[in-house]
């Protein structure tokens, strides 16, 4: 593979782990507990995670 689509196939892994993180501390960050509604949607969010890593990393 083009060592540029690597790094940048790294380079999104990265972010979208970062994103889910940055999802749960802002869950907390209103009111300093996750919701039930909250943990629903953090879920969801999860789910979309994995699938979206799990593709990527086919890629490499």
């Amino acid at each position: 593979m083009n060592s540029f689509m690597h790094s940048q196939i790294e380079n999104m892994l990265i972010m979208v782990q970062s994103f889910y993180k940055s999802c749960e501390m802002a869950a907390a960050a209103d009111d300093g507990s996750v919701s039930r509604e909250e943990a629903k949607q953090l879920k969801k969010i999860h789910k979309a995670v994995e699938q979206f890593t799990k593709e990527l990393k086919s890629i490499k």
